[in-house]
């Protein structure tokens, strides 16, 4: 195992907490200790910083000096102890605290370990351990996406330091060391997403000496634009149907992780049925890697469309050559020689950079289209007043956050800007299973960010009565038209003229909706299906909602 060499410093103080607050955080249940956690953070955001500080400060105080055995073979296939569940949260939190570098050292020790195990794919056992084994694929992917953001600078992306090289070729070697045990047994390599994520980091800060060779992937030439079998519209430069798959999901292995091969099944399974847009970023696991690889080998690659984005969330320094950049990171990440849709976030208003940035992105020549995310109406009409084309702007929008009506709808109209919605299924609480239901543990096994995500927009929009009134409501649309809540509420957001497209959070290999989407284009909402929703909506606090958090985008920026 390496050495974690982490430290943190803290002020040398400390204030009482007295014996009652003492009380409740010694007896709350750990689950409702999390969720006071996240209201806390939501209502003062500034405290992110302070919690992560204390955490790095505990990891640091309880690193152990060995790794002890994680995995039991005693009764069949290879099971994980209580101490792989300890190494594996250990490892998760220095990812978050964004000690990636750590995280990978403890990576190594865990392939190291699966490397002396052995077990048998076509049993059911087997088959449970390699979804065992697909989790552990996804912390690796996401253990390299915390490495590439350490690495980043105002600038660009530093050169690994030799100590950086050693601890990442630790773990490519105890993955190669694990493909070609596997392939002597005849097995799937189970960690190919990881050890991918890993080949393109180290080709992506300098270090291609050290990449193994690997027969390339042939680059695609984008998407040809052509008429869709869905209901559609035009984006630019390309017709595309109404509805994207959004690949948020790759970003953590908390939405569930699965193979490769599972993968590329439900991507191609989605394609054949229409759906061929999709949503990505620099910042999503692995998502745009994963898409660029399956898109490439597909004899219609012509035919799927790659949304994805740069989100510029610490200060840099716009310059052409930074831009160009971050466009090649792009393309090498996705497989292709162009982009489709670039979609850019830049977190500090305060920094007026972000109009020259979008600039570049606009004249570049392997950028077919602009599209904005996350900004805000003032900020995304000050860039198209400047003469630059965005053709689009990703907010959240749906029946519990409306705040895209109250400002943004009418300059969307103004520049034919059209918005790409996230959030539409409020992460999944939209849905037939949430009808008659008491309100969730959010940390339960089967609640994912999603859920704790959009719980929390719940809450501040009118609360879980209301949101039950809700349901019902679309319940009863639903029924008369044959449709789940789910297709009413994509539905309702599809039927506003400044909306293009409703972006579906998709966790491809383990769960695909796709008759139940498509059905949100086989009917219309009447005047009075309108009427019984708005109904709900005139008892919610939307525009409270607008003006407390603020427009489009803020909540990113508190």
């Amino acid at each position: 195992m390496g050495t974690e060499s982490y430290s943190v410093k803290s002020p040398a103080k400390a204030a009482h907490v007295n014996m009652m607050t003492d009380c409740i955080i010694a007896n709350m249940p750990a689950e409702g200790l999390r969720s006071i956690l996240r209201g806390l953070l939501g209502e003062n955001p500034s405290n992110t910083a302070a919690l992560t500080k204390l955490a790095s400060k505990y990891l640091a105080n309880t690193r152990s000096s060995s790794i002890p055995e994680l995995f039991t073979t005693s009764e069949g296939s290879p099971k994980p102890t209580i101490d792989f569940q300890r190494i594996q949260s250990r490892y998760r939190c220095l990812m978050g605290c964004g000690f990636g570098f750590e995280s990978v050292d403890l990576l190594t020790s865990v392939i190291q370990q699966i490397q002396r195990l052995e077990w048998d794919e076509k049993t059911d056992e087997g088959e449970v351990f390699l979804d065992f084994l697909a989790k552990i694929d996804g912390d690796i992917v996401q253990s390299t996406t915390a490495v590439h953001k350490s690495l980043l600078t105002s600038s660009g992306t530093r050169q690994m330091t030799t100590k950086d090289s050693q601890t990442i070729a630790a773990l490519r070697g105890a993955l190669y060391t694990c493909k070609g045990i596997g392939v002597s047994r005849g097995q799937d390599f189970p960690f190919e997403r990881g050890l991918c994520c890993l080949e393109k980091l180290v080709e992506g800060t300098g270090n291609e000496g050290q990449s193994r060779k690997k027969n390339k992937v042939p680059l695609t030439d984008g998407f040809r634009s052509s008429k869709s079998t869905l209901e559609s519209f035009q984006l630019g430069s390309a017709e595309v149907p109404r509805m994207f798959m959004g690949l948020w999901q790759f970003s953590s292995p908390a939405w569930g992780s699965a193979s490769r091969s599972k993968i590329d099944h439900h991507f191609r399974k989605h394609v054949d049925s229409g759906l061929i847009a999709y949503d990505m970023a620099d910042h999503y696991g692995d998502a745009e890697v994963t898409f660029g690889e399956f898109r490439s080998v597909q004899e219609d690659s012509e035919k799927i469309y790659c949304a994805t984005k740069w989100a510029v969330f610490e200060p840099i320094r716009v310059t052409k050559e930074t831009v160009d950049a971050n466009i090649s990171e792009r393309l090498a990440a996705i497989n292709s020689t162009t982009v489709e849709l670039l979609q850019f976030h830049w977190q500090d208003y305060n920094d007026p950079q972000y109009v020259e940035a979008a600039r570049l992105i606009d004249e570049h020549p392997n950028v077919q289209n602009l599209g904005l995310c996350n900004f805000d109406t003032d900020r995304m009409c000050e860039i198209l007043e400047a003469g630059i084309k965005a053709v689009s702007n990703q907010v959240q929008f749906s029946l519990i956050d409306l705040r895209p009506a109250f400002k943004m709808a009418e300059s969307c109209r103004k520049h034919n800007v059209k918005l790409l919605t996230y959030g539409s299924l409020c992460g999944g609480f939209l849905a037939d299973k949430w009808v008659e239901k008491p309100a969730p543990n959010l940390f339960d096994e089967n609640m994912t960010p999603s859920h704790r995500k959009y719980f929390e927009m719940i809450t501040i929009w009118g609360g879980w009565i209301l949101f039950q009134e809700l349901l019902d409501v679309l319940a009863l649309i639903g029924s008369k038209h044959n449709v789940s809540v789910s297709s009413v509420a994509i539905r309702w957001v599809l039927d506003h003229d400044y909306v293009g497209a409703v972006i579906i959070g998709a966790r491809m290999g383990i769960s695909e909706h796709i008759d139940e989407n498509l059905k949100a284009f086989s009917f219309t909402l009447g005047v009075e299906d309108r009427e019984a929703i708005q109904s709900v909506l005139n008892k919610s606090r939307a525009k409270d909602v607008f003006e407390a958090m603020g427009d489009c985008g803020a909540e990113y920026r508190q």
